[in-house]
């Protein structure tokens, strides 16, 4: 079994830390040089040079990479298991100002107050046990661990029947464009060094499932997600004279009270009941304050999945739509007879129908009345926000939604109905290959080692819940995705795409082994010193020699 220079884990990760690598700039490029350099210290690619890649993914404004690092065994098979970590952070801003020590957790720790800190994080500062910083357990710790791996692996080729392959992407905490582009890289590396897949290895930390949660966890599957957008249309009036228009702000929240915690919308496998969907974002789109009702709004919420598709969840919403329409054109009209009834006035009413269109629906609808203008139009607006990377995915999102809709010839109140990114697929556990079921059974026995060798409990869970880069690496409702997501998503194909055909093919066994943290994304992020040196590397060893055994 393989054993890591701890000396050697320590240091690369305290260096990995150091290199500032926020989700979605260009810093995510100072990570991947630190990891390369990290390799290229390695005798092993000094002598292989060629094992040891950058690959650029295509169309990135920053000129980010994925990186991979091979391993060959000692030639008896070509048994590969890949072992995968992104690579960026999220932001520092919620360290106020000890922002300038984030990356440095020395430094931080001596900072650090832990009378402002919650009873559990007061108790593990005080500990000593643990190390505070940015990226420490998402996911410097795990990225660390899989590069000692290979360390390790590559001092011992002998006794390796298999290789190792480390893959290492950016943009996980953004759009995981990094991972998306890793697909492609993997297949392309399969068929150049013949490499059989048996199982993808995630190195998340852990995620607590309540407060104080002090178990630690390994995981056979994850869990999938998708953010789905609603955009109302309103009719626009001045704001003295509210009865004579319908104001989108209306709509749009109908909808969300609708939608907002919504357990008939909650998806479920087996005995296990995820979270229900939640608004990340409600707004209208004026720019700037006048007098006039907002003449459209939009909200895009997020969905987990575990077993349903997309689609499911989409006819469902659509139906709450055409409700939240009906309900905010029934009261424009019932608070309009109640003015009529009390001002003794008379007057006409509007007489709109509560529609509800999907992107896929008001595409054709342009086409039908734009016809070459419209395609030449779209054309042009994508030329000019290519030159806009930094521009985030939902806001392109909804400017090519607009496009499109300036083409359409209906302008009465209605909801448009379209997917924004990022989506991912969920992985639930499967015994309908060999080497799925293998992978689930080894996830339990690495639970069993754990508690033998360690005498910690480890327990086994099917769905990673804090989302990952697993996602793309099989596809479980690949036809869904074709027919439902594709037409519905307006970024897709033109900066966000997933390789439908590609992820297919790879359709690879996962599991996720990672260090013991809390905290993500949190300015008390923090990670359990021993677990994370000491035991978590003898457990993924452990699993790499089950999963290469014959």
């Amino acid at each position: 079994m393989l054993t890591v220079n701890r000396e050697l884990l320590e240091s690369n990760f305290f260096e990995l830390v150091k290199a500032p690598s926020t989700s979605g700039t260009a810093d995510e490029n100072l990570s991947t040089a630190t990891i390369v350099k990290q390799f290229e210290a390695m005798p092993y690619f000094q002598k292989n040079p060629e094992l040891l890649q950058c690959h650029l993914i295509p169309d990135d404004g920053f000129d980010r990479k994925v990186i991979t690092a091979l391993v060959k065994g000692n030639g008896k098979s070509n048994k590969t298991i890949i072992l995968m970590g992104h690579t960026d952070v999220v932001d520092v801003s919620d360290y106020g100002k000890n922002q300038d020590v984030a990356y440095e957790p020395e430094k931080l720790m001596k900072r650090l107050d832990p009378s402002s800190m919650n009873a559990d994080a007061r108790n593990d500062f005080e500990s000593g046990e643990w190390i505070f910083g940015r990226g420490v357990m998402d996911m410097k710790c795990g990225v660390s661990v899989s590069i000692a791996m290979l360390e390790a692996a590559s001092r011992n080729q002998e006794e390796l029947s298999g290789n190792l392959l480390f893959v290492g992407v950016p943009d996980e905490e953004n759009n995981s464009l990094g991972m998306i582009a890793a697909t492609e890289n993997l297949l392309e590396l399969s068929q150049t060094h013949d490499l059989d897949y048996v199982v993808c290895i995630d190195g998340e930390s852990q995620f607590p499932y309540y407060p104080g949660d002090s178990n630690k966890y390994i995981y056979q599957g994850t869990l999938g997600k998708f953010v789905l957008m609603a955009y109302a249309v309103g009719k626009e009036t001045h704001g003295g004279d509210s009865l004579t228009g319908l104001n989108a702000n209306l709509i749009i929240s109908e909808l969300t009270r609708r939608i907002e915690l919504n357990m008939d919308l909650s998806d479920s496998y087996e005995e296990e009941v995820f979270s229900p969907p939640t608004s990340l974002k409600q707004t209208d789109t004026k720019q700037h304050y006048n007098v006039k009702t907002p003449e459209s709004a939009y909200a895009y919420y997020n969905f987990l999945t575990a077993n349903q598709s997309p689609k499911y969840f989409f006819d469902k919403v659509k139906e709450l739509a055409i409700q939240a329409m009906t309900d905010s054109l029934d009261k424009q009209r019932r608070e309009t007879e109640k003015f009529f009834e009390m001002s003794n006035s008379k007057g006409s009413f509007y007489d709109w129908t509560p529609n509800v269109f999907s992107y896929s629906d008001l595409v054709e609808m342009a086409k039908e009345h734009g016809g070459q203008a419209f395609e030449e139009h779209m054309k042009g607006c994508m030329d000019e926000w290519r030159k806009q990377p930094e521009m985030d995915q939902r806001i392109l999102a909804v400017k090519m939604m607009e496009e499109v809709y300036s083409f359409c010839p209906d302008k009465d109140p209605k909801i448009i109905l379209f997917y924004v990114p990022p989506y991912y697929p969920h992985i639930k556990p499967t015994t309908e290959t060999p080497e799925k079921a293998k992978a689930n059974k080894v996830v339990e026995m690495v639970s069993e080692y754990a508690k033998k060798e360690f005498n910690e409990d480890v327990g086994v869970e099917r769905f990673f819940t804090g989302l990952c880069d697993l996602s793309f690496v099989s596809l479980q409702n690949a036809e869904d995705v074709i027919s439902n997501i594709m037409p519905n998503m307006p970024n897709w194909g033109f900066r966000y795409e997933l390789p439908v055909e590609t992820i297919k093919k790879l359709d690879l066994p996962v599991m996720n082994i990672g260090p013991y943290g809390k905290d993500a994304h949190k300015n008390t992020e923090r990670l359990h010193k021993d677990y994370s040196f000491r035991i978590y590397p003898q457990l993924l060893a452990f699993a790499i020699k089950e999963m290469l055994k014959a």
